[in-house]
């Protein structure tokens, strides 16, 4: 389990009084994958990336990142650890009267950075997601696209473990929602892990070198891709 970022094994959840979201779960990640989470609405994507971000509790099983043993942390330390992980969620979640640079800069604030280096952090992010011009524009005059940006910039500017990414094109065109996935697997490339979750079965279409898991019956369930010289064919 060495190069193993999450692992799952015997996983079980449900809300009190209803169903069974997953029953005896089993599934890892390694590092450095690219991963889709597919399924349909309210099959359990948005519950699986809050239990690995460490937002959503199980009844029982076991759920390691990085190494640590998410139950073992919910004792006091999971807000804590959870700093760790950049989370991109489909609602954006941005402080609208903020500008742009300001959203980036929040996780390196409330984790304490220095000015000197949320000033360099933000500015390369900024770079990395070609908002520089628009750095002091308060959120709520950017496009549904910038927005989206702007929340995966803020997700990544604090170099986490991991990037979980909720239906982050789920309010976004075909033309964005490409921009958003290149710019995925520039982060990929570059060695960091992604998690993300949709409904549309068409985007592990558009990136290459992913893996795919599909949310089937309450269980997880490992799907071989197409590669990119099958789909021409």
């Amino acid at each position: 389990m060495k190069d193993t970022i999450v692992y799952a094994e015997h996983l079980y959840k449900r809300y009190a009084g209803g169903d069974w979201v997953f029953e005896d779960v089993n599934f890892s990640v390694r590092a450095g994958d690219f991963l889709f989470l597919l399924g349909s609405s309210g099959s359990g994507k948005t519950t699986l990336i809050k239990i690995i971000s460490g937002q959503e509790s199980f009844d029982s099983g076991t759920v390691l990142v990085a190494g640590k043993n998410l139950k073992k942390l919910y004792s006091g330390k999971i807000h804590q650890w959870r700093r760790h992980i950049g989370i991109v969620f489909q609602d954006f979640r941005l402080l609208m009267d903020l500008s742009v640079e300001e959203n980036i800069a929040l996780p390196l604030i409330v984790t304490g950075f220095s000015g000197a280096e949320v000033r360099k952090r933000v500015s390369a992010v900024l770079r990395l997601i070609d908002l520089e011009s628009k750095r002091k524009t308060k959120c709520r005059f950017l496009s549904g696209g910038e927005r989206q940006l702007v929340a995966i910039g803020r997700a990544i500017v604090h170099s986490p473990i991991l990037i979980l990414a909720d239906e982050p094109t789920g309010n976004l065109d075909d033309e964005h929602a490409k921009r958003i996935l290149k710019l995925f697997s520039a982060f990929n490339k570059r060695g960091q892990t992604l998690i993300v979750a949709t409904h549309d079965r068409r985007l592990p279409m558009w990136v290459d070198g992913v893996n795919i898991f599909m949310i089937q019956e309450r269980a997880i369930v490992e799907v071989v891709p197409v590669r990119k010289e099958e789909r021409a064919l």
